[in-house]
């Protein structure tokens, strides 16, 4: 019987590693006789992919370390020649401690009069290896000599040792108090501290960064040399729930992928063994802490001299979410120590709050956040209202979460539900009942709500829409309003009565929909829903549920998910909606069209009250003649397709960088988007992309893209509409769409000509099909 090792890479035989086998060591040469165990391998030149594991680290009395690793291709083959490789393009290895954090190169002179707190300080990465940086290249007025926290990466082979099988030894060429020593940071050998090795290597230059770039970390004590535990790593971000909830994490992706330093770092836990709280950018004098270049790139205020001197300036991302609230990055139980981020680091802090120090300031960090004015809510609770401790375990996380918890709370305590809806036609009335948990009195009477709105929607798509577009209807539930009558019907039970309802308005009533939204004050430092003129916090929430005006239940398919929207956008997303809304002040309340359309009455992205108002029509009544009159002779000339307000092609055009952004006579910020733009799975889920009713819509008029006038329009086909949104190369997408019943019209002031059905894209192109959409947007 043949020994075999029982290392994970004797597991995994794929044809081509019997094939090896075969040829190479599996037999010792003398039949029939048991021959030494059989070593399975393949060439680092004949590897298709690579893996790096680190298995231990040796640190000597006189501080040399040695780092053993094992590398293999994705099956866990032995891959070996890699210390022969004379064009050897990429090998380092870094080495740091966790401990207290050291101070920034530009803290030396400050005034420190900071007390000790009642919690021991974030413990942060020291790296041994450190240098001393003078500004260079587009040096700016902040310019100085910095820190910076490095690896060693000029040693490469010579420093390298094979064991063989796949096993290699890593020597650092200097012991680690051979590195460079500065004064002000502790770089001394602490044996009882954990300690972090980080492993970079690409073999060769052209070698495929997604599958053969390797970075690889090993957390360990060296005074066990054991292994530790994940809640001893300071690992505080997730980025599988975090980053890669907006970001791609597709490495080949050349345009969305988050690699760094000359396309050679990707892994978050290596890049903070280097981006440690002592680290500073001497072109600019900005530090390069971790935590401070993240916080600050994701509110655009961050500037860095990088990767060969060049300037990368973040002044244009726009980030979805709300900075205020920690959890959307630090999740929760993502991680062993994700409760960590609370404990408030010196530079973390100042990341957000430099707006608030004020013309006195010393300085220092305790200068600005013990100013018991400033920050009177913490102070509230003492030191614990900062620094965690048994009164208070989430320290300064208790107010930067506090708005999301409050939403969460509240959602949960008013909920409410569409129970039933009666429309009567004759008499031109609607009935609808709703439940919504703590009501037991008429909502005008409740101080805490701000807001109440009943909505109905009848058809978005239909050829003859009614005047006024009076398919959507919004009603006030707090106005004193003769059409509207309000009863409490039983506990927690309000019935709303609507009177003068025309139901020829709505078109079919099967697709019509009623929505409800409640807007509820809150005071988010207690989680409780208060008086609207006390409130620091304003809280929506749409009904569970939705009905049609008939009082059937709703079954549309969906063809989004909410909750791959809300990855990336949080509740903040309707302040911002409601701002672009509000533009000019055309919609402010009481202004020509806010007089109707002032209340934001959506708050989901995908249930179809946004499509309800953004039609393939919409753009059509914006510069109307007569109120909400449609006409194609309004179009204005820079609504084109990659301008239309229709949902669809708006949201589209948005997330693929086609967009134009003239609007309202003001240019405005172009998005954006940190995930690859035609990967539909990210907010499509399986099955939802079948296409389905697509071709029976109507057409989509808009602007010609070369439109000087008003009424210069083109007509898109729907499902030729929706790939135009993002394929902007229109020339041959025409003609291809062309020979499946797509129409395009470059002048259609004749109107338009697309019959319903027409179109035949789905054949091919729906999910699941030999060309569909989920395998050419992979």
């Amino acid at each position: 019987m043949m020994k075999t090792n029982t290392r994970s890479q004797w597991k995994i035989f794929t044809p081509m590693a019997v094939a090896v086998c075969l040829m190479t060591a599996c037999s010792d040469g003398d039949d029939g006789k048991e021959g030494p165990p059989g070593i399975v391998s393949i060439s680092i030149e004949q590897a298709d992919t690579l893996k790096a594991t680190i298995e231990n680290v040796v640190i000597d009395a006189q501080t040399h370390v040695q780092v053993d690793f094992f590398l293999s291709n994705a099956n866990d083959i032995a891959v070996t020649g890699l210390e022969n490789l004379k064009e050897l393009d990429t090998l380092g290895v870094g080495i740091a401690k966790l401990a207290p954090p050291q101070k920034h190169y530009q803290a030396q002179t400050a005034i420190s009069t900071e007390a000790k707190s009642t919690t021991d300080p974030a413990l942060q990465w020291t790296s041994y290896i450190n240098n001393q940086v003078e500004p260079a290249a587009n040096a700016q007025a902040n310019a100085q000599t910095q820190w910076q926290a490095g690896i060693e990466s000029n040693c490469k082979t010579a420093c390298l040792t094979s064991l063989g099988a796949g096993q290699y030894r890593y020597t650092l060429s200097k012991p680690l108090t051979g590195y460079s020593q500065f004064t002000g940071i502790d770089t001394q050998y602490s044996p009882e501290l954990t300690h972090r090795i980080y492993l970079e290597l690409k073999p060769f230059a052209n070698s495929p960064i997604d599958t053969k770039l390797i970075n690889s970390v090993y957390d360990f004590v060296p005074a066990t040399g054991q292994a530790v535990a994940a809640d001893m790593g300071r690992k505080v971000v997730a980025p599988e729930q975090a980053c890669f909830r907006c970001h791609n994490p597709d490495l080949a992706n050349t345009d969305t992928r988050l690699l760094m330093h000359g396309n050679k770092r990707f892994a978050f836990e290596g890049c903070v063994v280097c981006h440690t709280t002592y680290s500073g950018d001497p072109e600019t004098g900005n530090s390069l802490d971790m935590a401070t270049l993240t916080h600050q790139i994701h509110q655009a205020k961050y500037q860095i001299v990088g990767y060969k001197g060049q300037l990368y300036d973040y002044a244009n991302v726009t980030f979805p979410g709300d900075m205020a609230q920690c959890q959307q990055c630090h999740i929760p139980g993502a991680t062993a120590q994700s409760g960590n981020n609370n404990i408030p680091s010196k530079t973390a802090c100042l990341d957000c709050h430099k707006a608030q120090i004020p013309a006195d300031w010393n300085g220092t960090v305790a200068g600005l956040f013990h100013n018991r004015e400033i920050f009177a809510n913490p102070w509230a609770l003492g030191c614990s209202g900062c620094h965690p401790d048994s009164t208070n375990p989430e320290g300064v996380g208790l107010f930067h979460n506090a708005a999301v918890k409050t939403a969460t709370k509240l959602v949960s305590d008013f909920q409410v539900k569409l129970l039933s809806s009666q429309l009567s036609v004759e008499a031109k009335t609607l009935a609808v009942t709703l439940q919504v948990q703590q009501m037991e009195q008429l909502p005008a009477s409740q101080p805490m709500i701000k807001s109440f709105w009943l909505i109905a929607t009848g058809e978005t798509n239909s050829a003859n829409m009614p005047i006024n577009n009076g398919q959507r209807k919004v009603w006030d539930l707090l106005a004193n309003t003769s059409d509207v009558a309000l009863k409490i019907t039983a506990p927690n039970q309000l019935t709303v009565t609507i009177s003068n309802l025309s139901a020829a308005d709505f078109g079919d009533l099967s697709q019509s929909k009623l929505y409800s939204k409640l807007v509820l004050c809150a005071d988010k430092n207690t989680g409780f829903a208060v008086n609207c003129n006390i409130a620091n916090q304003e809280v929506s929430l749409s009904a569970i549920n939705s009905l049609s005006l008939q009082g059937q239940a709703v079954t549309a398919k969906a063809k989004v998910d909410e909750q791959a929207c809300r990855q990336c956008h949080d509740q903040g997303l309707e302040d911002r909606v409601l701002s672009a809304h509000q533009m000019k002040g055309i919609f402010e309340p009481n202004s020509s069209c806010g007089t109707c359309h002032a209340p934001q009455t959506a708050t989901a992205l995908t249930d179809g009250q946004c499509q309800s108002c953004h039609s393939n029509d919409a753009i059509m009544y914006l510069n109307a003649n007569v109120m909400h009159t449609p006409g194609a002779s309004q179009i204005k000339p820079y609504r084109t397709i990659n301008n239309t307000l229709s949902y669809r092609e708006m949201v589209h055009s948005l997330h693929a960088g086609t967009r134009t952004v003239v609007g309202f006579d003001n240019p405005r910020p172009e998005l954006t988007y940190p995930n690859a733009k035609n990967n539909c799975s990210v907010c499509h889920s399986t099955g939802q992309l079948s296409l389905e009713g697509l071709s029976a819509q109507q057409s989509l008029l808009v602007a010609t893209p070369d439109a000087a006038n008003l009424g210069q329009i083109a007509e898109y086909s729907p499902t030729l509409a929706t790939c135009a949104a993002c394929h902007t190369l229109i020339d041959s997408l025409i003609v291809h769409a062309r020979s499946f019943g797509g129409v395009y019209q470059s002048d259609a002031s004749g109107g338009r000509i697309y019959q319903s059905g027409q179109e035949s894209c789905a054949t091919c192109h729906a999910e699941g099909r030999s060309s569909g959409v989920d395998k050419v947007h992979k």
